[in-house]
């Protein structure tokens, strides 16, 4: 029995292992200026949602929750993001891509922490804070519940986080009652 609980729970983090990973940023304490152009990447596996919400926050004390990209493609495998403003100079950034599907709606990858050492000037881009070279639609068929920033437009999902990470814990757990 021991050896069976021993194998399902590391089949359970091994499977968490092959999900969507962030690349770049990609060390803990990075100095990212966003007064600049910034590409995220990432790596994909066939079983990934096709496609994700790319959102900055930071938790620490600065309550940021920012989408820079919704409905980002995931095999383009990278998201360049033109400019970010209106966000404090601050540690312990982070990237999240989140889910945009109907029936999962939690956080898919975080990146490591990061450090934002400049941030756009409002006056050098008035129109939008955030541009991309890849294409986002939203279908009908993607009926999550949001709502909308009137200040820049972007859609945030409500719902319960489920990752890669959530789902290995349920499965260990389940293992282990057994």
């Amino acid at each position: 029995m021991q050896l069976i609980s021993s194998l399902s729970l590391f089949l359970a983090f091994a499977i968490s292992a092959l999900a969507l990973t962030i690349t770049s940023p990609s060390t803990t304490n990075q100095k990212v200026d966003f007064s600049k152009p910034f590409t995220i990447k990432w790596g994909s596996v066939p079983s990934d949602p096709e496609q994700f919400t790319i959102t900055l926050v930071n938790m620490d004390g600065h309550n940021v929750n920012k989408d820079l990209a919704v409905d980002v493609d995931a095999s383009k495998e990278e998201y360049r993001v033109e400019k970010v403003a209106d966000i404090p100079l601050a540690n312990n950034y982070q990237i999240n891509f989140r889910s945009t599907e109907k029936d999962s709606t939690g956080i898919l990858a975080q990146s490591p922490r990061f450090n934002v050492t400049k941030v756009a000037d409002d006056e050098d881009d008035t129109e939008t804070t955030t541009t991309a070279t890849a294409t986002a639609t939203r279908t009908q068929s993607q009926t999550a519940a949001t709502e909308t920033d009137d200040t820049n437009g972007a859609a945030h999902v409500k719902g319960v986080y489920v990752g890669p990470a959530a789902v290995a814990g349920v499965m260990a757990l389940v293992v282990m009652a057994l």
